[in-house]
């Protein structure tokens, strides 16, 4: 209880959500993730082929998709725009999308300067964070807090428009 009435304070002095401003913001597409395999190589643009191999029995991972795309990021933590890649895990399980769809989306992994890949895999997935600890000048408290909140906010338009694209 405490640490809520801190970081709540500390958020109304700070005001996280002010310190930064995405544009461009756009789901580019998505990659089926069926096999352990899949997993290991998603966004990945070389990976090696893959022999066929009869596969019997259930499938190891739940099939999932990886929605994925860009956006531009301005913040006062950094001088530079970044252009910032993301992915976004999304677990079908119906046709009929619900308010309870909201709880299949997850790993969301935001990054940028990374090169021979489309999207963020599971191993970028606080690679954007580690950048802004490692070039902001300010106090590594106040880079989680803009952090958590741009987060957050991204997620939210990340599910609204991958629900709007589902429906369509």
């Amino acid at each position: 209880m405490t640490e809520t009435v801190i970081l709540k304070l500390t958020d109304s002095i700070v005001r996280p959500k002010e310190w930064y401003d995405f544009s461009k913001p756009q789901v580019t597409g998505f990659q089926l993730i069926a096999t352990k395999e899949d997993q290991k190589y998603a966004g990945q643009l070389d990976h090696p082929k893959q022999s066929q191999v009869n596969r019997h029995g259930p499938n190891p991972v739940k099939l999932y998709r990886d929605y994925y795309g860009t956006f531009i990021l301005r913040t006062r933590l950094v001088a530079d725009e970044l252009p910032v890649k993301f992915a976004i895990g999304y677990t079908m399980h119906s046709k009929v999308v619900t308010v309870d769809d909201y709880s299949n989306f997850g790993w969301l992994r935001l990054a940028t300067g990374i090169d021979n890949f489309i999207y963020p895999n599971l191993c970028h997935q606080k690679q954007l964070l580690d950048y802004l600890m490692s070039h902001a000048k300010h106090p590594k408290f106040v880079i989680t807090r803009v952090y958590y909140y741009l987060q957050n906010d991204i997620y939210d338009f990340l599910v609204k428009e991958i629900l709007r694209l589902e429906n369509h």
